[in-house]
């Protein structure tokens, strides 16, 4: 576990400088900011993709930028109209972006321009309608024309090819960024004897995510269940089992990091951040497919995904019980060619 030790310190580190308007090492950083999408958030997936967010712009501008929160609208969002803004990673772009209220923008329409995507997703909220003339018109006019955005599915990647933004590269997910072949290495084929798994407040189906918990427990000795969510508890997981049977951390992000620090397991769960985060800590790990997110990635890259459908216990049986490599084929071309053009 030490390289992880290590990644997540660095990842620490750069979370704390990033929240700072500061210069380091005498390199001027006024023109970049990154737009935090953790700031305000009760969902500890988006502080694993702020994490992976800050370390990745500190090591490409040598030093920390300005965050500005999206949650919520803050006086942040007028000050910094020339800079250029790092939208990180999340399910923050839709085909009806007047109906959507996940990205708080600046009153002054000019405020909002020149941002510039990283590791974005389409949300599954309307995927499939056809993108309206105001968002076709709301991306074109914030979303930078000068630089390359960088989005984690090619999905995302078509959908805003065909409104006629050209200028987007598939990277996958930044949190994935840290998968390389190597570290892929070092993740064991073989099952252990404990597991972490999760559930999903905004996504519940009782009754596959009871079979899911009750499968898990018949098979591994120690079942941690990691609460993500601000509703995993109250709305899901209190209707269809006793806690007091599992072992239940979060939504601390330090409760996740020090059971992947400390501890032997594989990862089954519905949470996808959870699910990187864990491969990122060297564990066997299947995501439970829910929504377009893990679909999208895992036919991309080759992330260990399972579809939650009909029938999917006896795979997931399947695959507790077998040898599995992880393989992951993440589109490095792509991620260099994003990352190097702010060089």
């Amino acid at each position: 576990m030490a390289r992880f030790n290590q990644w997540t310190q660095l990842l620490k580190a750069s979370a704390t400088s990033c929240r700072h308007d500061e210069k380091s090492d005498g390199v001027k950083q006024e023109r970049y900011l990154l737009l935090d999408t953790a700031m305000g958030s009760e969902n500890s997936g988006d502080h694993v993709i702020m994490d992976a967010c800050g370390c990745i712009a500190d090591q490409i501008f040598g030093g920390a930028l300005p965050h500005v929160a999206t949650h919520y609208y803050s006086k942040e969002l007028e000050m910094y109209p020339e800079y250029v803004k790092l939208l990180c990673g999340t399910n923050i772009l839709y085909t009806h972006m007047a109906d959507q209220q996940q990205w708080a923008l600046a009153k002054r329409l000019g405020n909002n321009r020149n941002v510039v995507l990283f590791g974005v997703g389409m949300s599954d909220i309307g995927v499939d309608d056809a993108i309206d003339a105001y968002t076709k018109k709301f991306y074109k006019t914030l979303l930078s024309d000068e630089y390359l955005h960088s989005v984690r599915d090619e999905m995302t990647k078509k959908r805003l090819n065909s409104i006629g933004i050209e200028n987007v590269l598939n990277t996958a997910c930044p949190t994935m960024w840290s998968l390389t072949p190597s570290k892929q290495l070092e993740i064991s084929s073989k099952r252990s004897k404990n597991v972490v798994t999760s559930i999903t407040d905004y996504c519940f189906d009782a009754e596959r995510d009871r079979k899911m918990l009750e499968l898990l427990s018949s098979e591994y000795e120690k079942v941690t269940i990691w609460v993500q969510g601000s509703h995993d508890v109250d709305w899901c997981l209190d209707q269809i089992v006793d806690l007091t049977q599992f072992n239940v951390i979060g939504p601390n992000i330090e409760d996740l990091n020090r059971v992947i620090e400390t501890e032997e397991f594989d990862y089954v769960g519905t949470r996808l951040h959870a699910g990187i985060r864990c491969l990122n800590g060297g564990h066997r790990s299947l995501i439970i497919a829910i929504d377009n997110r893990a679909r999208q990635i895992g036919e991309d890259t080759g992330l260990p995904v399972l579809e939650r459908e009909d029938g999917y216990l006896h795979k997931l049986a399947d695959w507790v019980n077998h040898p599995v490599k992880t393989e992951i084929n993440l589109p490095w071309t792509s991620i260099d060619k994003w990352k190097k053009q702010f060089n």
